[in-house]
This record gives C-alpha cells, sequence and structure tokens, in this order.
C-alpha cells in the first residue's frame, strides 16, 4: 500500500491494449506523465501529485515513473476471457506481473526504488491502458465482462502475497497494490484540450487505503442512499478529501471536545484545521472510531474548481458557500476471523494478524462502508455520513422520489451563523434512531453535547460547544 506521508515513488506504465495502438504515441506518453507529476499549470485544474501535495498541506509528495508503452499482446475481447483457479483472480492480474517483468528487464531495474517501505512489494504501480473505458462512445465492448474490465479500479495481486516482509532475499520486487484506468479519463473533464487527472486521483486515494463514500454494493431489500450526500473526492470525484480522510491519512490533528468550549474554526482548505467531539468517553484517540467530526468549509483551494462548474459537465457541482460541514464517522476496527468459510468479527482498538493454516485466520480491517454489503457486523452502519444542516435530506437513507436519485448536498446542507446541532435535532440521521428508536450513537454512548456556530466570514466561523 502507498504511505500517505514523506516523498513516495510510484510507478506508471501505459499498457498497449491489441486493436487500440493508435494512442501509443509519446505525445499521449507525455500527457501521462503531465497528468501525474506535471505542475498544475500543465492540467486544466491539479495533476496527481500536485492535487496530493495541496490536500496534504505538503505532508505527501508524489514522484514517479511514466515508462515506454508496454505491449501487453491481449485485445479486450482476449483480457476479459483469462481464467484462474485463484477465486480472486482479475485479468489485470496477469497484465500487472507480466508488466512488471518487462520494466525490470528493459530498465535493467529491481524496482527497489519504488518499494519505498522496503518489504519486497512495489508500493503502487498504475497501468494506464489504450482502450477507450466502458463509458465512452468509442467502446465497442461486447459483453459485461469487457465492460467491468474496461473501467477504473485499484486492486491487489494476491496470488504474490508470499513477498510480504522479504526484501531482504528479494531480488526483484513485484507488484501487488495497483491502479487500472484508462488513458481517456485524462480527457474526460476538458475535451482535448486540458488534462484531468480527478479519476486518478480517486483512485490513488484507494492505493493509500481510503474507501469509496458512494453506495458501490447495497444488501438487496435494504435502504442505503448516498450517506455523504456526493460532494466528495472519494464520492463523486470532486473537490477536496474530506477532514476525515485526511485525519486517517495522518495529515491533520483535530481539536478534541470532552467538554465546554468556543473554537474559531478556520477554512479547512488551507489550515486543515477541524473539531472532533467522541461519542461518549471512550475515545481511542485516532481516526479509527466513533466521533462526530466538524470542518469549515470554503470554495477555495482544491474546492473552487468543481464549486464554479460542474466537472465533465455532469457531475455534482460542489458547495459555493462558506459553511460548516459535520459528519457522523464510525471507524472504528473490526478483529475479523475466517474459519473454513465462515467470518466472525468483534470490535477492537488492535490490529491483529494471526494464520494458523489457509482455512483459519484472523486479521483486521474498518468495520463499516458506505455499501452496507461490505458491512460484517452491522449492515445499518456507515463509514461516513454527512449531516444536511435542513434536516429534510437524511443522505443515507432517503431517497429523491421526486427526481428519481439520491439526495445530492448543496448550500443549505452547511451549517452557517445562528445554526446549532444537536443528536435530538438531528436523531433521524442516526442509525440507532432510524433503524432502532434508540438515541444513542453506533457505540450505545449518548452524544450530549450542543453545537453553534456564530460570527462566520471567510477567515473563520465561531464554534461553541456546550456540554
Amino acid at each position: 500500500m502507498l504511505n500517505s506521508t514523506g516523498t513516495q515513488n510510484i510507478l506508471v506504465i501505459p499498457v498497449e491494449i491489441k486493436g487500440y495502438t493508435s494512442v501509443c504515441t509519446e505525445t499521449t506518453r507525455n500527457n501521462i506523465y503531465k497528468t501525474f507529476f506535471g505542475a498544475s499549470s500543465d492540467t486544466g485544474w491539479e495533476s496527481l501529485a500536485s492535487y496530493y501535495a495541496k490536500s496534504s498541506y505538503g505532508n505527501l509528495l508524489l514522484n514517479g515513473t511514466v515508462s515506454d508503452w508496454y505491449e501487453c499482446g491481449y485485445t479486450v475481447k482476449e483480457l476479459a476471457n483469462l481464467t484462474s483457479s485463484n477465486e480472486s483472480y482479475d485479468a489485470t492480474w496477469t497484465i500487472l506481473e507480466n508488466a512488471i517483468t518487462w520494466y525490470e528487464k528493459k530498465y535493467n531495474t529491481t524496482c527497489s526504488e519504488f518499494d519505498n517501505d522496503n518489504d519486497g512489494l512495489i508500493d503502487g504501480v498504475w497501468l494506464v491502458y489504450s482502450a477507450p473505458h466502458y463509458d465512452s462512445s468509442t467502446n465497442n465492448y461486447t459483453d459485461e465482462d469487457q465492460q467491468n474490465l474496461m473501467w477504473a479500479y485499484t486492486f491487489s495481486d494476491y496470488s504474490v502475497s508470499s513477498y510480504y516482509n522479504n526484501a531482504a532475499s528479494s531480488v526483484k520486487r513485484v507488484g501487488f497494490h495497483y491502479c487500472w484506468a484508462s488513458y481517456d479519463f485524462m480527457y474526460e473533464g476538458y475535451g482535448n484540450s486540458k488534462l484531468d487527472a480527478h479519476t486518478y486521483i480517486h483512485e490513488t486515494g484507494h492505493l493509500m487505503g481510503l474507501d469509496d463514500y458512494y453506495v458501490a454494493s447495497s444488501v438487496k431489500n435494504t435502504v442505503n442512499y448516498a450517506p455523504m450526500g456526493c460532494i466528495d473526492m472519494m464520492d463523486y470525484n470532486i473537490i477536496d478529501h474530506n477532514a476525515y480522510s485526511k485525519f486517517a491519512l495522518g495529515w491533520v490533528h483535530p481539536y478534541v471536545v470532552t467538554g465546554s468550549a468556543t473554537i474559531t474554526l478556520e477554512p479547512s482548505s488551507t489550515t486543515g484545521q477541524c473539531i472532533l467531539i467522541p461519542a461518549g468517553d471512550s475515545w481511542n484517540g485516532s481516526a479509527f472510531d466513533e466521533y462526530i467530526l466538524m470542518e469549515y468549509y470554503t470554495p477555495t483551494g482544491l474546492n473552487q474548481k468543481d464549486s464554479e462548474s460542474n466537472y465533465a459537465g455532469a457531475y455534482p457541482l460542489g458547495f459555493t458557500e462558506n459553511g460548516v460541514r459535520i459528519y457522523h464517522v464510525d471507524a472504528r476496527m473490526i478483529n475479523l476471523t475466517y474459519n473454513n468459510g465462515n467470518t466472525t468479527g468483534s470490535y477492537g482498538d488492535s490490529i491483529v494478524t494471526s494464520t494458523t493454516s489457509s482455512s483459519k485466520y484472523t486479521y483486521t480491517m474498518t468495520a463499516h462502508s458506505n455499501s452496507n454489503d461490505y458491512n460484517v457486523v452491522n449492515r445499518n452502519y456507515r463509514l461516513i455520513q454527512e449531516m444536511d444542516c435542513t434536516n429534510k435530506n437524511n443522505f443515507d437513507t432517503t431517497y429523491d422520489t421526486t427526481n428519481k436519485h439520491v439526495w445530492v448536498a448543496d448550500n443549505s446542507t452547511l451549517f452557517q451563523s445562528g445554526d446549532t446541532f444537536t443528536y435530538g435535532a438531528y436523531k433521524k440521521s442516526f442509525p440507532n434512531y432510524w433503524y432502532n428508536n434508540t438515541q444513542t450513537m453506533n457505540n450505545g454512548n449518548k452524544f450530549t453535547a450542543s453545537v453553534s456556530f456564530s460570527n462566520m466570514s471567510d477567515s473563520g466561523i465561531t464554534v461553541t460547544i456546550t456540554a
């Protein structure tokens, strides 16, 4: 996994797909380089590197190499038809493994320069393929397997997991975590006139461990819509990362309030300031617990571009006004035990990894996702959910029946001067009340604080917390 702080090197390999060779030019390769590692001025917004330097407040500096075009030797149809006895197999594993072998031979390297933590695995590989993605008007993919393959996603090659902590004895490094996306995402936002990194930024968030905040998979006959209201880089690929993502990645350190306090909260886009109010008195001191998190949004910095115009002409518009975004975060960890096909789990604050055999092992992960299909303990809990100041839209459980789509957050969602927030006033947005008529947070603790907002300006807003 790519480390989220420090100077990190990633390897980008452009992949030539048979039948789509006309774009495999030096011009396209140079555009890939600018999209990933160029200056902001090289693009229509930000490059991957410039975005993350700004979003992390200088805590993450991405460097890297864009290789020559790698001829994979497969058509789209041939790739989609590849199979393996490994139940987790994805056709892109074959591309990854062959591409790394090709790269090491061609450039006479062991790829140790991309193994930033020296564990034998290349921390981040980007495979940028020459075929159009399946939603493009120029594709001619004939079946669902081809369409699923010709998209943008992040995955891991689990067949090479034996290389963990094996750098000392490994002559060459192998790819493990990697991203796969079409070259034409570079032109999705602004046409051929300006380069666009939105999709690559989103997928690189996964490469560092961030989850999707949209509903990627929902259990049938359950209620689950758009917990974050579609406005986030890990939701609909727009604006800056939110305060929770930055906290989890080690870029911000919230003010933690356990009693009464008055704080002038400055814009998160420039300062990284945010306020954390624990769910009871049991906060474990990390991002991976349950709490209320607040940040002061302004349509500036990385928020500005997507708040002035709809990305790609179709995506939601970012907030155009100042205001506080309030999130209910439940990022508690769970220790899962897999035993002969059965998985059980329990919440815990420590990371556990143990293996008895290939059929029995224990591991730790975050317990909740915004896609309830991925939740092991409770389908109704979300990783991160936005509160709507108007209290008319519960972004988790209500649906816009008039317009036939999920509710999208807008300026009225933000908390501004004169607004207040209490559990009682917004109880319908908390799962334990919505589903169980119980006025507690997910962990069973009561949230008793009252929050009010005043003196809002471009430079900050006063947040008064009463215990």
